[in-house]
């Protein structure tokens, strides 16, 4: 029998925080989350998305022992958006089992219709930098340490009980050249000087400090009109650039302003440090810091974590003005491959914006929506 518990207390919360290392532990591909962020986000009094939103994170139990867990959120910031009342679910992980699948998702309808909300749909969480989306095809590579792994059999699950197609998502791979091509930064000597545009150069933590603000601020109003997105709030924009600064590179960060100084694009690429926060389960061990730390002086892999070109700068060439800088410091600093994030089969702006990197798509993935009826 599957017993369905509210994780409350600080011990259920550590639970449901830890359950999905002990499910995928002998899986190579799945990139667990920080520890230490996942646990702030289950307090209230520390995560900076918890005066708009309501949450709910429950367990599924058998025979005593944990064999499920997902998260409900009320967003009150997306019901300001879009005007609808729906249910968000998240952190979805589960046993190979359609009993556990049904209990849990029935927790989080029922959920939904006691609190007159007649739509869920997900994975998506607080906001668009939080994990989202279902895996749907690329199950045998590493995740981003910014995507979430999971096993083929959820989507099946999730079908059966009704839930459908709301938006599908794409990943994809880029080699990097070992040589820089001169004739991008050509185009972009000439955008530059068409438009009077700078490249910012100056020290990380200055440039942070000064413009690492306003460059979410770009980013909220280029993503704006996509699926699930909602304002980005200042708390948590700060809260963001406080783990961004830590393990950024100068080299692969491009911020281009106006003659004004207001910031039309940016590029913030990460190194990767999935496989340094797999083999550490998500801990920020003394080893597993060092991990870090090396993953970031000595990049093979890039991910490309936020890249945005103001509308009023689009289809102008703006494009490869942000990538040159981070093109060049990729071949400095010999990177082999570069990940993308999850771009919407839709968007096909960004499509178009940076359609001459040519990547490989690698990774799918879907979010789901069912009308689950309202008692209201």
């Amino acid at each position: 029998m599957i017993t369905i518990k509210e994780a409350i207390t600080k011990r259920d919360l550590k639970k449901f925080v830890d359950f999905p290392v002990a499910l995928y532990k002998d899986c190579p591909y799945f990139v667990p989350p920080l520890r230490m962020d996942e646990l702030k986000l289950t307090n209230p009094k520390k995560n900076p998305s918890s005066p708009y939103c309501r949450t709910k994170y429950y367990l599924a139990y058998r025979d005593g022992k944990i064999v499920g867990r997902v998260s409900a959120i009320i967003n009150g910031l997306d019901e300001e958006k879009t005007g609808l009342k729906r249910v968000r679910f998240c952190r979805i992980d589960f046993v190979e089992d359609r009993e556990v699948a049904r209990a849990l998702m029935n927790a989080v309808e029922d959920f939904a219709r006691a609190e007159g909300r007649a739509v869920v749909h997900g994975p998506i969480g607080y906001h668009d930098l939080d994990r989202e989306g279902l895996l749907i095809e690329g199950f045998d590579r590493l995740s981003t340490f910014e995507t979430q792994y999971s096993y083929p059999y959820y989507r099946t699950y999730l079908e059966e009980l009704g839930y459908e197609k709301d938006a599908d998502a794409e990943e994809a791979t880029y080699a990097i050249p070992k040589k820089y091509d001169d004739r991008i930064d050509r185009i972009a000597g000439k955008i530059i000087r068409k438009y009077g545009l700078r490249i910012l150069d100056m020290p990380k933590r200055r440039m942070i400090k000064q413009y690492g603000e306003k460059v979410f601020h770009l980013f909220d109003r280029c993503y704006s009109h996509l699926y699930g997105t909602v304002p980005l709030r200042d708390e948590v924009i700060r809260d963001v650039l406080a783990s961004f600064g830590l393990v950024a590179r100068l080299e692969l960060i491009s911020v281009v302003t106006d003659k004004d100084d207001n910031v039309i694009a940016a590029a913030l690429v990460l190194p990767s440090i999935a496989e340094a926060v797999r083999k550490s389960r998500g801990r920020l061990t003394p080893l597993g810091i060092i991990r870090i730390m090396r993953a970031v002086r000595r990049p093979k892999v890039v991910d490309c974590a936020l890249i945005g070109v103001a509308p009023e700068y689009q289809n102008r060439g703006v494009n490869a003005v942000v990538l040159d800088r981070v093109i060049k410091g990729a071949v400095k600093l010999k990177v082999e491959t570069a990940e993308s994030n999850l771009m919407l089969v839709t968007n096909q702006k960004i499509r178009g914006e940076f359609s001459f990197t040519n990547g490989t798509v690698t990774r799918r993935r879907r979010f789901y929506k069912k009308e689950v009826g309202s008692k209201n």
